[in-house]
């Protein structure tokens, strides 16, 4: 039949495309924090990292986008499970993991 357009190889292309981009997508979605608790996580973290004592203010550097008040939230929880140990009060606070040289 002259004059019918074949659909097959744009729809194959297309679905190729589509492919390619859900996969892509995909892969991009694995590597995004998981929402609640990332911030808890990422202070966590900071604090693992730490080596000595450390102020409040250190950690909002090595945490951008988390907050002061969810930094000190974090900061007690820990202190309460026994993970840390706070020097001081006020502005001259200092944290340490628990457990480390005094």
């Amino acid at each position: 039949m002259v004059g019918l357009h074949d659909v097959k190889p744009w729809l194959n292309y297309f679905w190729g495309v589509l492919q390619r981009a859900y996969n892509e997508f995909e892969d991009r979605v694995g590597q995004i924090g998981t929402g609640r608790g990332s911030k808890s996580r990422q202070v966590r973290d900071a604090v693992a990292r730490k080596l000595g004592s450390f102020a409040i203010s250190e950690l909002e550097r090595d945490c951008p986008g988390v907050n002061k008040e969810t930094i000190r939230n974090v900061l007690k929880l820990m202190r309460d499970e026994g993970l840390v140990e706070m020097r001081g009060s006020g502005r001259g606070a200092r944290w340490r993991q628990a457990g480390g040289s005094r």
